[in-house]
């Protein structure tokens, strides 16, 4: 009776000794926000993915300034300079010389202290966004006026939570470990002599 249990918690030992062991990772902290204007494009179905760009503005930057410096640039409406006309010389087949049409145009937001989007109520060489606020324009090609899907969480270098792909030693790191393959067989042996030198005491 005693080897037999001897026998059964060696057989637990052993599956312990295979189980992984799991080595806890330090949580990561999220990356600071935008300390500057974040300055967003959705093309939606112009094709492509939303860009997102953290710019520092300057005193009397516009709103057209600051997406010039993020790297888009803008063209206008020929009768009306102050009216976007094409973002990164999108879309190609817009003609400039009139207003574009209400169901496929670029539409200007801003976010309020909030950081909830807002309709702009002037043009982008009009507005002043200052630090800490967002600038978007959205690609309208229906009736239905959508606000940006972008959050200012998103901002580069500002996840709202950190991801794999952005810490990948960390994940690599969290890969289970598992004891040397010889743990196994030495605790069973030790086991074994023990429960063997026990017997051998009571007879």
């Amino acid at each position: 009776m005693l080897i037999l249990r001897s026998s059964l918690v060696a057989l637990a030992i052993l599956a312990g000794a295979t189980a992984p062991v799991l080595v806890p990772v330090a949580a990561s902290s999220a990356a600071e926000t935008c300390d500057g204007v974040t300055v967003v494009v959705e093309p939606n179905a112009l094709g492509g993915e939303p860009e997102v760009t953290c710019v520092q503005p300057e005193e009397g930057d516009t709103g057209a300034d600051l997406f010039e410096k993020a790297g888009h640039p803008l063209t206008y409406v020929t009768s009306m300079p102050s009216v976007v006309c094409r973002v990164d010389e999108r879309p190609k087949a817009a003609g400039c010389a009139q207003m574009p049409p209400a169901d496929a145009y670029w539409s200007l937001w801003i976010t309020d202290d909030s950081a909830a989007w807002s309709y702009a109520s002037r043009n982008v060489t009009e507005i002043s966004v200052t630090s800490g606020q967002g600038v978007a324009f959205t690609w309208i090609d229906d009736d239905v006026v959508t606000a940006p899907a972008t959050e200012l969480g998103d901002a580069v270098g500002a996840p709202s939570s950190p991801s794999p792909e952005l810490f990948p030693e960390e994940s690599k790191d969290s890969a289970p470990e598992h004891l040397p393959a010889w743990v196994a067989p030495a605790g069973i042996l030790a086991l074994f002599t023990v429960a063997g030198a026990v017997w051998w005491r009571r007879r």
